[in-house]
């Protein structure tokens, strides 16, 4: 009897907690205001999780605003696709929500969930704002004739397309630019269309690193080789070395590792022309789990610091 009645009121109390469940968990509308704010819902397992995918989930809105058309003519041109540039695109939106608040939360047996609120006159102001910043580099960079200026000139347009139809978006107003896309491929053509560059890396199979920056010189649009023995044609070399030093660690099963990344690019007369180097620490039960980790970051400060070799 006494079971009966405990599993009676584990049941009933299993209702109410779930009758109590506000209902903008299921039905956004019920906490949003349609015409002025822009919501979205979290989960996670704790409160600063479901807090911050909430806020991820109010970027994802923006993601694909980017036209069709437009990324026709990206691959059309030989441009790194939209794709290879969607996190970046994504944190220049998130620097743009500006006023975003966490209006609710709720917390139940199971997850913690966080509704994500912002306003959107705010939030088309702050758009706003990061497309003149980036207008005012694209002037700069169009007006530059070195390689990594046509770089930066080619990522900052596809961020400034993306941050203009997310303010399109919200407002319906267009916020055309004055340089054009056919001025900045063109003028990237004409500056590293001839550029070959010869990509070496003193590194174990299956060079990994290498191939990552030769896959990243590739879509920054530069034409390469590469292999122990130079290519003739090649107008530049970037060399380097790779290196993994192990370190001590407590942790009985797993393995610690610094990862060293050293690269230099010099131009046809052998002069350096710039040199970069970035060392990750990493962990893992053995020196390929540790490494694999290491890849991710390694790719991240590629991406982010290759111009700094300034090949031109």
């Amino acid at each position: 009897m006494n079971k009966i009645i405990l599993i009676i009121f584990l049941l009933s109390f299993s209702f109410i907690s779930q009758a109590k469940a506000p209902k903008w968990i299921k039905d956004i509308s019920k906490g949003c205001k349609k015409k002025t704010e822009l919501c979205a819902v979290g989960t996670g397992v704790s409160r600063n999780k479901a807090e911050k995918f909430a806020r991820v989930a109010l970027a994802k809105i923006f993601e694909n605003k980017i036209s069709s058309n437009f990324k026709s003519k990206l691959s059309s041109s030989g441009s790194s696709s939209y794709e290879e540039m969607s996190e970046e695109i994504m944190e220049s939106t998130q620097m743009a929500m500006e006023g975003l608040e966490i209006k609710k939360t709720h917390e139940d047996k199971l997850n913690f969930y966080a509704l994500a609120v912002i306003n959107k006159r705010k939030m088309a102001k702050g758009l706003k704002r990061e497309v003149g910043k980036i207008d005012e580099k694209m002037q700069f960079y169009l007006e530059d004739d070195s390689p990594s200026s046509k770089v930066k000139l080619e990522k900052n347009y596809i961020r400034r397309e993306s941050l203009s139809k997310s303010y399109e978006f919200l407002t319906g107003i267009d916020l055309p630019s004055e340089i054009t896309f056919d001025q900045v491929f063109n003028s990237k053509k004409e500056v590293i269309g001839n550029t070959v560059v010869h990509v070496y890396l003193d590194e174990d199979e299956p060079k990994s690193i290498e191939a990552i920056t030769a896959k990243l010189l590739s879509d920054a649009g530069y034409k390469t080789t590469s292999g122990r023995v130079r290519n003739k044609n090649s107008t530049h070399i970037v060399t380097g070395e790779v290196t993994a030093d192990k370190q001590y660690m407590k942790v009985e099963g797993f393995q610690k590792f610094a990862i060293t990344v050293k690269i230099s690019a010099k131009n046809s007369a052998r002069v350096e022309t710039g040199h970069l180097t970035y060392t990750t620490t990493e962990t893992g039960r053995n020196f390929s789990q540790a490494y694999n980790k290491g890849l991710v970051s390694i790719k991240k400060y590629l991406k982010e610091n290759l111009t700094t070799l300034n090949i031109e």
